[in-house]
C-alpha cells in the first residue's frame, strides 16, 4: 500500500464580494476623481484607509480561493517520497457522473452571484467585486492510500462559478478520489498576475 498526494497547478482565482450602499458607491467614484484615478482597481487600497470599506478580505457576500477552470489547469500526483508518478488535465479525468452517478446530483453546487437586485440578491443595490488571479501552485490534497498506481480516470471534478454581470468565472470546485471527497491539506506557493476590481450597480452600470 502506497501513499499518494495530488497537487493541482495553473491560474488561482482568490475573489470577494462586498455589498454597497449607494452612497458608498458615490464615495469611491468621488475618491477617484479626488486621486485623479481613471479606473476603478487604482482605489483598491484607499478603500480601507478611507473608512468605506471595514476589511476588504471580510467581505459580507463572499470569498473564495479556487483553482480556475481554464486550460491552464493541470494536476500533479506523488508518491509518499514526494516523486512525480503521474501528471494529468481535467480533460483525462472521469466525467463526475460516470464515477458517483446519480448521487452527483446531491452534492451541494457551488456558486455565488455577483449580480444586484437577483436571486439572494434582492434586497442588495450594488456589488463590489475584487478578484486576484495568481498563477502557479494552487493547492495540495490529503493523502491517500492505494495498492495500485492511480490513473487518470480515477479522478474527478465538481465545478463552480462565480455569476456576474461581466462574465462568468469558472473553477474546480472539488476533487474526487473514486469517489471520495479530497480535502485540501495546504496551499502552495504562486505569484499575482492580474487583478479585477468592478462594482455593478442594480441599474445595469459596471464601474471599472
Amino acid at each position: 500500500m502506497t501513499k499518494y498526494k495530488l497537487e493541482m497547478y495553473g491560474w488561482e482565482v482568490e475573489a470577494t464580494g462586498h455589498s454597497l450602499t449607494d452612497e458608498q458607491v458615490k464615495q469611491i467614484q468621488d475618491l477617484m476623481e479626488t486621486n485623479g484615478y481613471s479606473e476603478l482597481w487604482e482605489s483598491r487600497n484607499d478603500l480601507e484607509e478611507e473608512g468605506i470599506i471595514d476589511d476588504l478580505y471580510n467581505p459580507d457576500l463572499f470569498h473564495v480561493s479556487r483553482g480556475l477552470d481554464n486550460s491552464g489547469l493541470w494536476f500533479s500526483l506523488k508518491d509518499d517520497k514526494d516523486n512525480e508518478v503521474l501528471r494529468f488535465e481535467p480533460s483525462d479525468m472521469e466525467d463526475i457522473y460516470e464515477m458517483l452517478g446519480d448521487s452527483a446530483d446531491d452534492i451541494p453546487y457551488e456558486g455565488y452571484l455577483a449580480i444586484p437586485g437577483e436571486g439572494k440578491n434582492e434586497n442588495i443595490d450594488n456589488i463590489l467585486v475584487v478578484i486576484d488571479e495568481n498563477k502557479g501552485g494552487i493547492c495540495e490534497y490529503e493523502m491517500f492510500e492505494s495498492d495500485e498506481l492511480p490513473t487518470a480516470k480515477d479522478f474527478c471534478v465538481q465545478h463552480g462559478d462565480i455569476a456576474t454581470p461581466d462574465g462568468d468565472w469558472d473553477f474546480i470546485s472539488k476533487v474526487f478520489y473514486k469517489g471520495k471527497d479530497l480535502e485540501v491539506y495546504n496551499h502552495l506557493d504562486n505569484r499575482g498576475k492580474a487583478a479585477t476590481v468592478e462594482i455593478y450597480t442594480r441599474d445595469g452600470q459596471i464601474i471599472k
